[in-house]
């Protein structure tokens, strides 16, 4: 009996060697990680020159932090688009959910960001560290001032902390796509997803009879 052959995923010739070579990193240091990633993996991947890390990136460590540099550059840009001001209660919630929404298509709709993004969130020492921190602070940040915003219009309790409730948020997005993984990728679902957002927004705005 033949063993069936594993297609080799082909690089897109059509991508400038830079980008060919990012696109293949990405898929290796989602699937093996930094350490288990090697400069060949990554040139026979890209079927480009392995000088060409060196030339680009000034070696491994280079493209793995302009890997994490392109997704955090990408996070950051969707949520200055989507965190901007609410004219009302209703927008705000549909802006919250806009958000939740991009950050699980990020995570899921794109395997190798999420998996990379997940590994970098639980990595102690990263040479991606500072890249990570700064961008992912800014975009924290972003949604401190969001609650606060959310706080003046009545929506977000006054007695609750914008920056707790911030970091509780990225911490159920977080526990959330992990916990899909166990739950068969339902998130893939649109109605599955629908429902968690709706839940999670929720959960951190004011119920309308709890008003006064």
């Amino acid at each position: 009996m033949r063993k069936k052959r594993l297609v080799k995923k082909q690089p897109d010739k059509s991508l400038p060697a830079r980008g060919q070579l990012l696109a293949a990193a990405k898929g290796l240091f989602a699937r093996k990680g930094l350490s288990g990633t090697t400069i060949r993996d990554i040139a026979q991947a890209a079927n480009i020159n392995s000088s060409m890390i060196s030339y680009y990136f000034e070696g491994k460590e280079g493209l793995y932090k302009a890997c994490i540099e392109e997704i955090a550059q990408n996070s950051l840009m969707m949520a200055e688009r989507v965190l901007t001001t609410a004219g009302n209660e209703t927008e705000f919630k549909v802006r919250l959910q806009m958000f939740l929404d991009q950050i699980f298509a990020l995570f899921l709709e794109d395997r190798d960001t999420g998996l990379i993004l997940m590994r970098e969130f639980d990595r102690l020492h990263s040479p991606a560290e500072k890249i990570f921190r700064d961008s992912f602070l800014k975009i924290l940040n972003m949604l401190v001032d969001y609650f606060k915003q959310g706080q003046k219009a009545g929506v977000i309790a006054a007695d609750r902390d914008p920056a707790t409730l911030a970091s509780l948020l990225f911490g159920c997005l977080t526990s959330q796509m992990r916990m899909d993984h166990l739950l068969r990728n339902s998130l893939l679902k649109p109605e599955e997803k629908r429902k968690v957002e709706n839940h999670i927004v929720e959960l951190f705005t004011i119920p309308p009879k709890m008003k006064k």
